[in-house]
């Protein structure tokens, strides 16, 4: 009979400390490895700064363009006028969607501090996909758009380079924008 009553007790305990860790949070489901795995990768792939993942070469050139841009300071009114030209002529956009596109970078770029530093992420997943003619483009876009205003600055000709060592060596396609 103690046996019995032992029993009883011991589920009666395990059955309170499993409701007590529901209650606190905990799911079983948590310790399983593959469940654990998939959470952990989209923790990894939709955590990281959305400026990090530029597929698309004209997001990464346009973000390129203005982070150089934004190196001197603020963008002023003619300095933005001279990119959204730049945009709408060489990326063969309407004024409308370089606009759209001038909007979303400079929100993207908001949260990026040392932008020199981090170029090689920002072009990291879209670099592949440059062709010679569209990383020729960025090169001379980003010395057009570094001249606008003033001299090229130290920091500017860093990113130059930097730009320089990732899109040269990989562009080997043919293709406009």
């Amino acid at each position: 009979m103690h046996i019995i009553i032992g029993i009883i007790t011991a589920l009666a305990g395990l059955f309170w400390a499993f409701n007590s860790l529901q209650q606190s949070g905990f799911r079983l489901s948590s310790l399983n490895p593959f469940h654990w795995h998939r959470r952990n990768q989209w923790k990894k792939k939709y955590a990281q700064n959305p400026l990090y993942m530029l597929d698309n070469p004209m997001d990464a050139a346009a973000a390129v363009l203005l982070g150089i841009a934004k190196l001197e300071g603020e963008i002023s009114r003619e300095h933005k006028s001279e990119i959204l030209e730049m945009f709408a002529k060489e990326f063969n956009l309407d004024p409308d969607k370089a606009k759209d596109l001038f909007a979303s970078t400079s929100y993207l770029l908001q949260s990026e501090n040392n932008f020199i530093k981090n170029v090689d992420k920002v072009l990291l997943s879209s670099q592949e996909k440059f062709s010679s003619d569209q990383a020729d483009s960025t090169l001379e876009l980003l010395i057009r758009i570094a001249k606008v205003e003033s001299d090229i600055s130290t920091e500017q000709y860093e990113l130059i380079d930097s730009v320089t060592k990732i899109l040269k060596p990989l562009a080997t396609q043919q293709g406009k924008w």
